[in-house]
């Protein structure tokens, strides 16, 4: 495993042949530091979310709006981490315009 400023980190989970630009569904993870539980708890094996959490998932929603080559899919928040499956529909190129793929099939 190597170190980032001397702190343990795990390896990248990143295909290495893989262009992350290339529009397709992709399944992202995003856990909180040192996995403190900021967006609510498990009660009765369902997730509350406290105000934090409502404000993780509104933001979640919310980047539709702000980047309009992507659609959301299914998205879960617990209480330290969110996953959600994002679907990237367009790439920007150099010379800023955007191609457009269909990956719906």
């Amino acid at each position: 495993m190597t170190k980032y400023k001397n702190l343990s980190r795990i390896e990248s989970a990143r295909l290495r042949d893989w262009d992350y630009s290339t529009p397709w569904w992709y399944y992202v993870t995003i856990n909180t530091r040192d996995h403190v539980q900021y967006f609510g708890c498990i009660t009765r094996g369902k997730m509350e979310m406290n105000e934090l959490g409502k404000i993780v998932e509104a933001e979640w929603i919310k980047t539709k709006t702000l980047r309009s080559n992507i659609d959301l899919d299914y998205s879960v928040i617990m209480p330290n981490h969110i996953h959600g499956i994002i679907r990237l529909n367009a790439v920007e190129t150099r010379r800023g315009e955007s191609l457009h793929y269909d990956v719906t099939s």
